[in-house]
């Protein structure tokens, strides 16, 4: 994320298209001072790293996919530390971490860090169940069982979904990935997959879709970038209107304007899928602006603004459907 002077923390009641929203970024290491470079095709991340490395293999498989992000970016990190990387470069444009090399303890590293932001994700490739076990309590790490030699899902999957328009798709049923095989898998395998919150790229109905869409402790892909659009997207509208205004008042007009803002960040959310409509065919969300007279007289006097407040229903998706039907004799 970027600097901004507004802050949207959203909680999910349960017992900026923005820039960056769909790229990924290939963390690799290498020794040196780390460094973060974007790079807009394949023939320019080739100059810095060769056709038969690791890293070019997963750029490649992200460019070929027809819905990839403009860009993808690298950075790289001293021996077993991906985690000072990514504290470094957190705040550049990126959503989607994707880790070279299948080292474990460096794939907790990323995880955790990553749920310590609760922004953003880590597209984690794992080939057997100790390396799916490991990561399985993380929330905002997707894990990719395929432990087909050479072919990256994690990149795949990435380059094909995460940059789509944000609520527009749930995760699971899709497929058609370039240079990914989807494996026939019996009905036990794909359980023991799935009972760690794996993914796996499986053919299902004669056609290879991924088995889920889900991260390591079962929250919905779709649902966790809906609420990062949500967060980008609001402190975004609210940062120009703060900034396009000559001033924006601490009284009903400013506090209009800020509302407003709000509502448009909804309401897009709304038009993309992310929030739920009522059986009315309205949106279901609501906003509440204490006024002028409602707000900390300290906030007033330090000319913060502490009254904004909202709330929205889930879209959510279907995964699956029973039907029951009767016959008549």
């Amino acid at each position: 994320m970027a600097l901004t002077d507004v802050k949207v923390i959203i909680d999910l009641a349960s017992p900026a298209p923005l820039v960056g929203l769909g790229r990924p970024l290939i963390l690799v290491e290498k020794t040196g001072t780390s460094m973060f470079k974007e790079y807009y095709s394949l023939e320019a991340l080739e100059a810095d790293f060769a056709a038969e490395t690791e890293t070019y293999a997963k750029a490649q498989t992200f460019f070929a996919q027809s819905n990839h992000a403009e860009a993808i970016a690298v950075a790289t990190y001293q021996t077993g530390a991906p985690d000072s990387a990514l504290l470094q470069f957190a705040n550049r444009e990126w959503h989607f971490a994707l880790l070279v090399g299948g080292v474990s303890a460096d794939q907790v590293k990323v995880a955790q860090f990553i749920d310590g932001m609760d922004f953003k994700f880590f597209a984690a490739l794992t080939k057997d169940n100790n390396s799916r076990e490991t990561l399985k309590t993380y929330k905002r790490t997707i894990i990719f069982d395929h432990p087909t030699v050479g072919e990256h899902l994690d990149a795949a999957a990435v380059g094909s979904l995460a940059s789509l328009p944000v609520g527009s798709i749930t995760w699971k049923f899709k497929g058609g990935f370039a240079g990914i095989t989807p494996g026939y898998l019996a009905e036990g395998e794909l359980a023991e997959i799935e009972a760690d919150n794996a993914i796996a790229y499986v053919v299902k109905a004669g056609k290879g879709q991924l088995s889920n869409g889900i991260t390591g402790t079962g929250e919905y892909i779709d649902a966790l970038h809906g609420k990062d659009f949500v967060k980008v997207t609001m402190e975004n509208q609210i940062q120009t209107a703060l900034q396009n205004a000559p001033k924006v008042p601490y009284d009903n007009r400013g506090i209009g304007l800020i509302e407003g803002a709000a509502t448009t960040a909804l309401q897009l959310a709304y038009t993309q899928g992310i929030i739920a409509e009522t059986d009315d065919k309205l949106p279901d969300y609501t906003i509440t602006a204490l006024t002028r007279n409602e707000s900390n007289p300290a906030d007033r006097a330090n000319r913060i603004y502490k009254g904004l407040s909202f709330r929205f229903a889930n879209a959510g998706a279907i995964h699956e459907v029973e039907v029951y039907g009767q016959i008549e004799l």
